[in-house]
């Protein structure tokens, strides 16, 4: 019996220590918890305060947009060069492509410039011109490339020739000629004479000429520029 007593006196002592034990882990749990939530709390804020009081969160607005330097020089070299797709434009002002497309992407969402996908390329061109600046950057862009200001040229010389005239005498395959003939069409380049529906003819139009002696210009007094 007495044996028996000293069991029972153990076990509710075992239980015991086991129960004030558990309570003192919990205790000490919710303890380590609310320090580790007032700490991410304290950090955050820490960083919320850093950020606003070093300018780093701002809302860009159309009146702060060209307050940064990049998006400025962005600005600037698109009033200067429209047309520019997003690689030639971080090339030139030694910017990384991610860097320079974010950027860009403030610029659009303030309405201080558009882009346009030209060719498999997005190009962009102010929003103060209005269409002007917008058909001189699709021309621009267009005219970048050679085969594309040959047609022109050869067109603007020999008015009225079809696809396969035009692909023979500039020794450009014909699905070549006929892609870029498109492009230019779509630009407003050129017009084209349907009345012969198997051979269309093509004429620059005065839109054409004009781009086309702008942009002869142009790569007169800029080197490296033309595609």
């Amino acid at each position: 019996m007495r044996l028996l007593n000293n069991v029972a006196m153990m076990l509710a002592f075992f239980f015991t220590v086991t129960v004030n034990t558990s309570r003192a882990a919990q205790v000490l749990q919710v303890n380590v918890n609310l320090n580790t939530i007032v700490v991410i709390i304290t950090v955050i804020a820490l960083l919320l305060a850093f950020f606003f009081l070093m300018g780093g969160v701002k809302y860009v607005t159309p009146e702060n947009v060209l307050d940064t330097e990049i998006r400025k020089n962005l600005y600037d070299y698109i009033d200067g060069y429209p047309g520019s797709h997003l690689r030639e434009i971080a090339r030139e002002l030694d910017l990384k492509p991610s860097n320079a497309a974010w950027h860009l992407r403030k610029l659009e969402q303030t309405n201080l410039i558009r882009s346009r996908a030209i060719g498999g390329k997005k190009v962009y061109y102010l929003v103060e011109g209005g269409i002007e600046a917008k058909q001189r950057a699709v021309a621009d862009s267009i005219l970048r490339n050679k085969n594309a200001r040959d047609i022109m040229s050869y067109l603007s010389e020999h008015p009225g020739k079809h696809l396969l005239e035009i692909a023979h005498a500039l020794n450009i395959n014909h699905h070549v000629v006929k892609w870029h003939i498109n492009k230019l069409y779509e630009a407003e380049l050129i017009e084209g004479d349907t009345t012969n529906s198997a051979y269309p003819i093509y004429y620059p139009t005065e839109i054409g000429r004009q781009f086309m002696v702008n942009y002869s210009e142009y790569l007169e007094t800029t080197v490296g520029k033309a595609a």
